[in-house]
């Protein structure tokens, strides 16, 4: 009973001294509002691009859309200029900002926007928009976005996670403390060797770069990652679509006389199911009902075991095949308008 009376003492101690220095240490004010604070800068790249090529077609995705699409052969093939902002390790969330704070930002206004996703990441608001997958998100976001906090980091809390987050700095500083930790590790003995922080920086680069990783880990971490896609909330399209980000991009597409397309590109991670069917029945049904477009490759029986490089990516010659099939689908749709 002492033993723990001490610890309480202590933590309190604790935590009322992390109350007094977090806050000022990284410029913070409590009560604050729940999810992370994002920077001011917003990356304006793609913005500046498309106001230069002005391009008709625009497309959006992650890796899947850089391996499976051929950009020039695409627009080769549909008579129409494309730019590509494929993104690797990007998601819905991400889209949703490059959409808003890149594309409709800019003066000059693209025909179609086509959107590439794999199953249901389209409705996963909360899906890669953590560790490092946040820095990459906060590059495209501008300091103030409510919807993007709302419905990727709030609407994930729980009623006691939100609670910490507005008043509590230790919570909310864990990762800038681990950040602080490990860089003090890092950086603590090498000096005592003669070894700066550039030279540690690269010392570990060229272990890590050069590692003889097993290829079958690399491949079981793909898969687990992308399981949260086909859990059954995830599989739940009622539940899910309010909460996503596809009612707002669809606004803001309307709103600048943009036309979506959604392309549903080909997996392994997945053997198709009732729930999965289902699931891309709902989705194509909302979709066609607001004015967006799909095509759907996701059971395309061209797409075979031998054109995939792994489990989510189309190889070389899967690339030629699956933009030929693409080409073909989207001529068909503008000849139908």
């Amino acid at each position: 009973m002492r033993f723990f009376l001490k610890f309480s003492l202590i933590l309190t101690i604790i935590m009322i001294a992390a109350s007094a220095i977090l806050p000022r240490r990284y410029e913070m004010t409590y009560p604050r509002d729940p999810g992370p604070a994002l920077d001011r800068q917003v990356r304006t790249n793609y913005l500046e691009a498309i106001e230069e090529k002005h391009p008709q077609i625009i497309l959006l995705g992650d890796s899947t859309l850089n391996l499976g699409v051929d950009v020039d052969s695409l627009a080769q093939q549909t008579g129409k200029s494309v730019y590509s902002m494929g993104i690797p390790g990007s998601a819905s969330a991400l889209w949703y900002l490059l959409l808003k704070n890149s594309i409709a930002d800019a003066s000059y206004k693209p025909e179609t926007v086509l959107v590439v996703f794999r199953d249901t990441i389209l409705t996963a608001p909360g899906y890669r928009v953590h560790g490092s997958y946040f820095d990459l998100v906060d590059e495209y976001a501008g300091r103030n976005e409510p919807v993007f906090i709302q419905k990727s980091f709030v609407n994930l809390m729980n009623p006691l996670e939100i609670a910490a987050e507005k008043y509590f700095p230790l919570y909310v500083s864990r990762a800038d403390l681990r950040n602080s930790i490990d860089t003090h590790v890092r950086y603590f003995a090498p000096p005592l060797f003669g070894c700066d922080e550039d030279c540690t920086d690269y010392a570990l680069g060229e272990i890590f770069a050069g590692a003889d990783l097993e290829p079958k880990a690399l491949v079981d971490a793909v898969g687990a990652a992308e399981a949260y896609l086909y859990t059954p909330d995830q599989l739940n399209f009622d539940a899910q679509i309010e909460r996503s980000f596809l009612p707002d991009m669809i606004r803001i597409a309307d709103e600048n006389n943009i036309q979506l397309i959604f392309v549903r590109i080909k997996v392994e991670t997945h053997e198709p199911d009732a729930e999965l069917n289902a699931y891309i029945a709902s989705l194509t049904s909302y979709l066609n009902e607001n004015h967006a477009l799909v095509l759907d490759y996701g059971n395309d029986p061209r797409l075979s075991h031998e054109f995939f490089r792994d489990s989510i990516h189309l190889s070389d010659e899967g690339k030629v095949l699956f933009t030929q099939i693409l080409a073909n689908g989207l001529n068909e749709l503008f000849a139908g308008k």
